[in-house]
């Protein structure tokens, strides 16, 4: 941890005493001064721990963070601040609450000191994730927020996180386990949303539900508000009086009644106000976006022992000089983004697979370096035929092919234009097999692939 000041390091390693650094950044009221501890207001300086003595802007955290030579340091919130990321929560820094919070992040000091950091620059933000988790020696796990619906205290709110996470645990650095599942705005796409009844007659919320009345005698079964009269009960259909319940008559079950337009319904709608934009948006048409808790994997130790999260491990043969190509990690993360923006903007995209039918039977007639260069060859023309926006990843027997802007019916069309240019281009004769999967159902289909 190189923020750490390494003279804290090696006294406390020398002297068996607790590993308790002594020098922090303050942020929110500036330099504190107590006995026994350093701190100053220099980010740039070597620290610790972050200690917010006051409120703070998550903004001005994040600058912060992300100018740190080891984003992931602990820090310590004195200042009541909420929607960033605390590892120690004080309400006075004092003396005793200093030692307190020593004790508290010593564990979490240990493990960023045994596992230093490291990360490419377009990985930065990635690795954190993970080295969060692994330094406080826990999953990341979500929870409900009045102000964000759901939110992932150990990593804060930073932006586009949920994604993040997605990406990561498509790469398989974490493993999901299921949280909850929130409906989303058919307008904004805001998992804000407060849940109603309504009348699907009129779309009125103004219910009440009220028994039904089941006369014996004439077989009329209506709610018991048309029953009554004065206090009586007296037959809406046949006009005579119920005296005896189980005798003239009973109460079958119950209806949800309106009172807007006196309509009579078994079930009322479920609707869904967003909090954000107002837009009301019937349940049964409404987005669901799964949330899950996050546990790091053996993967995810190792991209943060190397410091990369290997996403360009496609074969270099198949990928250079090839500008539509990625590698299948990289395709699979391009593919999730293409999936977002689809449904932000209502517009369709669609994932296709070129596959050899039957790759052993090729290898063991043609030889594997025979159906390495058809695949490379499958690839060229593929991508020859691709347009902007559009990317193609090669895997041991097939070719993926992302069609952003295209429906199913149309992927179809392109994947048969594609199997004639390449029986044409490639002497070989492949069994050519398409697949092909147009918005949530391709991402079902990537995780198979």
């Amino acid at each position: 941890m190189t923020n750490l000041d390494s003279s804290d390091v090696s006294a406390a390693a020398s002297s068996g005493d607790p590993f308790l650094p002594t020098q922090f950044l303050v942020l929110g009221d500036g330099p504190v001064n107590l006995p026994g501890a350093r701190f100053h207001s220099n980010p740039s300086h070597p620290y610790a721990a972050i200690v917010l003595a006051g409120p703070v802007d998550p903004a001005a955290l994040n600058d912060v963070l992300d100018q740190s030579r080891d984003p992931a340091a602990p820090i310590a919130d004195f200042g009541g601040n909420r929607g960033v990321r605390r590892d120690f929560i004080g309400h006075a820094l004092d003396a005793n609450s200093l030692t307190a919070m020593q004790q508290k992040l010593a564990p979490i000091w240990r493990r960023l000191t045994e596992l230093p950091f490291r990360a490419r620059h377009d990985e930065r933000a990635d690795v954190v994730v993970l080295r969060l988790a692994y330094s406080r020696d826990t999953a990341i796990e979500a929870r409900f927020s009045a102000d964000t619906v759901i939110e992932y205290p150990l990593q804060g709110r930073a932006p586009g996180l949920r994604r993040r996470l997605e990406n990561l645990a498509d790469l398989g650095a974490l493993r999901r386990r299921h949280f909850a599942r929130a409906h989303l705005c058919g307008r904004c796409n805001s998992a804000r949303q407060l849940a109603y009844e309504a009348c699907p007659k009129c779309g009125s919320a103004d219910l009440t539900e009220e028994p039904i009345v089941h006369h014996y005698r004439c077989g009329c079964q209506e709610p018991e508000s048309r029953f009554i009269a004065g206090r009586l009960l007296i037959c809406p259909k046949c006009r005579r009086e119920l005296r005896h319940f189980g005798v003239d008559y009973s109460k079958p079950g119950s209806v949800v009644q309106c009172r807007a337009c006196g309509a009579a319904n078994a079930e009322p709608d479920p609707q869904f106000a967003c909090l954000d934009c107002a837009a009301v948006t019937p349940a049964r048409v409404a987005t669901v976006t799964d949330w899950y808790h996050y546990d790091l994997t053996t993967d995810g130790m190792e991209a943060l022992q190397t410091g990369t999260l290997g996403r360009s491990s496609a074969p270099p043969a198949f990928v250079a000089g090839n500008t539509r190509a990625c590698s299948p990690v990289e395709f699979q993360l391009l593919a999730a983004e293409q999936l977002h923006v689809a449904h932000r903007s209502n517009r369709p995209f669609t994932v296709a697979e070129l596959g050899i039918g039957d790759p052993d039977v090729l290898r063991n007639t043609y030889g594997p370096a025979s159906v390495d260069t058809a695949l490379r060859r499958m690839a060229e023309v593929i991508g020859a035929m691709l347009s902007e926006g559009e990317f193609l990843a090669p895997t041991p027997t097939s070719i993926l092919v992302g069609l952003p802007e295209t429906t199913a019916s149309e992927a179809a069309q392109v994947m048969d234009r594609m199997r004639l240019a390449i029986s044409n281009a490639v002497p070989m004769p492949i069994d050519l097999v398409t697949k092909v999967r147009e918005g949530d159902t391709a991402t079902e289909f990537l995780r198979a692939s």
